[in-house]
């Protein structure tokens, strides 16, 4: 057996070993009413109208971190490249995006509220933490340019944009990826969060009323949703990655 089918062997079996357990605390109550058994969970989603809802939440959701993540990234990606193209810049910039991405979304989400209106408020608090991951990477793939190829396109006379073009932003796909793969998971919390400020619609208002009104079951639903959503993207764009490393190492 490869390697890699044993790891996937021992994930597919660390995975039913949690729904097993999962399911004897649920049904044993070992956790009280707050954890659900899994076939508890589960029977949510035969009942057709909770079915539609939470699609219809879901979808919501995926489209207010989607939105968030691809604003993220291009301002991340531009940041970065700035910084990188103009060295006084750089520190500054650098110290910019810590401080953004360090301020709690608590605070930020009447802040968007007031300034961006409640229905982009999920998008835009999605965007920061992706801005931030976004930027550390591709201003390290930037950096990350072997000095000795450098010195070959120096000493053939390539321009500071050729340079760039054809060295450094090759260089910087994986990186990109890379952040974006881990980025994945930051929006769609961000998203889910930001839907808690008053969205209209959302996981998060579904996560948020469900825990108000002590539906436990429809509310871990809702939960596995997102976990679910947020696997999927991660897994689809990890294997975006690991075909750019392929192709450009």
């Amino acid at each position: 057996m490869t390697s890699s089918r044993r790891v996937r062997l021992y994930g597919a079996l660390g995975f039913v070993v949690f729904l097993i357990l999962w399911q004897a605390v649920g049904a044993l109550r070992l956790a009280g009413p707050s954890i659900p058994s899994v076939s508890d969970v589960f029977a949510i989603y035969r009942q057709p109208w909770r079915l539609a809802l939470l699609g219809r939440a879901a979808m919501s959701t995926l489209l207010s971190a989607a939105t968030g993540l691809i604003l993220g990234a291009l301002l991340g990606s531009l940041t970065a490249l700035i910084a990188h193209l103009i060295r006084p810049m750089r520190l500054g910039l650098d110290r910019l995006a810590v401080m953004i991405n360090a301020v709690p979304a608590v605070a930020l989400g009447p802040i968007l509220i007031v300034t961006v209106g409640r229905d982009w408020t999920p998008s835009t608090l999605s965007s920061i933490p992706v801005f931030f991951l976004t930027f550390v990477t591709v201003s390290s793939g930037l950096r990350s340019v072997n000095p000795r190829l450098n010195d070959v396109f120096a000493a053939l006379g390539a321009s500071r944009v050729s340079r760039l073009v054809h060295l450094e932003l090759p260089a910087a796909i994986p990186a990109f990826l890379a952040g974006l793969r881990v980025s994945v998971s930051a929006a769609i919390v961000g998203a889910i969060v930001g839907e808690w400020f008053g969205s209209s619609t959302g996981l998060g208002i579904i996560i948020l009323n469900t825990m108000l009104n002590f539906q436990i079951p429809l509310m871990w639903a809702a939960m596995v949703f997102a976990v679910a959503a947020s696997l999927i993207a991660y897994g689809l764009v990890g294997s975006l990655e690991r075909r750019a490393r392929s192709h450009f190492s």
